[in-house]
């Protein structure tokens, strides 16, 4: 994937920073707004990852380093802007209450082997009250076409509304093959609760490389 271009990284950025994204100004963060899974399913996600290594791969998840995450906004922030999004990010989280979600199936495109979710209203919700809350403040956008050109210009980031597809991702596959999914567990071993909300560094192809903040879910319901 591309380097952002128009950027100057930071210290802390990882080398090739996640593709796609047009930096605005200097100082300022590939980012991703995510759910954190809780711990037994977490772990379940990194073991799988880590069996896939054997395929060959360009990344395995790991706690503290490559964060098992489902994404609700990747985007760009300024640094300046940062403390700004971690208090607007720990009011939603202190409303919202953990989410339990179903995995529905195995979906693999140009390399990549994600666990797909069942997009349920609460989980619309939240996206979409992160994405209003923070929208206003990110940094950058993508290039695209069609509705996904319509999310952009509007949220800079495509995968909003009707197009977004809950999903955790596992690896990475050298070259962009697939592999056959009879060979993975059930889907359904990877249904489980989602406890955190988490705002990270963004890493090559769309890991979490750095954590920034996270906010416990805490909200009734």
């Amino acid at each position: 994937m591309n380097q952002l271009s128009g950027n100057t990284p930071m210290p802390t950025a990882p080398e090739n920073a996640y593709s796609g994204f047009v930096a605005t100004r200097i100082a300022s963060l590939p980012c991703d707004i995510v759910i954190l899974p809780a711990d037994d399913l977490a772990h379940k996600a990194i073991s799988l990852s880590e069996q896939l290594a054997q395929h060959g791969t360009l990344f395995t998840l790991k706690d503290g380093a490559r964060y098992p995450h489902a994404s609700l906004y990747m985007t760009q922030l300024k640094v300046a802007d940062l403390e700004k999004v971690k208090a607007l990010l720990a009011a939603i989280a202190a409303s919202t209450p953990q989410l339990d979600i179903t995995a529905t199936r195995y979906d693999q495109a140009e390399g990549y082997i994600d666990v797909e979710y069942a997009r349920t209203e609460a989980l619309a919700h939240l996206q979409m009250t992160v994405v209003e809350a923070i929208n206003p403040i990110r940094d950058g956008m993508y290039a695209a076409t069609g509705k996904a050109r319509e999310s952009l210009e509007k949220y800079g980031y495509r995968g909003v509304g009707e197009l977004f597809r809950p999903h955790l991702t596992l690896t990475r596959f050298v070259g962009g093959r697939s592999i056959d999914a009879n060979t993975l567990p059930e889907p359904n071993e990877f249904s489980g609760r989602f406890v955190r909300l988490g705002l990270f560094e963004m890493g090559d192809n769309g890991t979490c490389v750095r954590k920034i903040a996270e906010f416990e879910l805490e909200g009734g319901g």
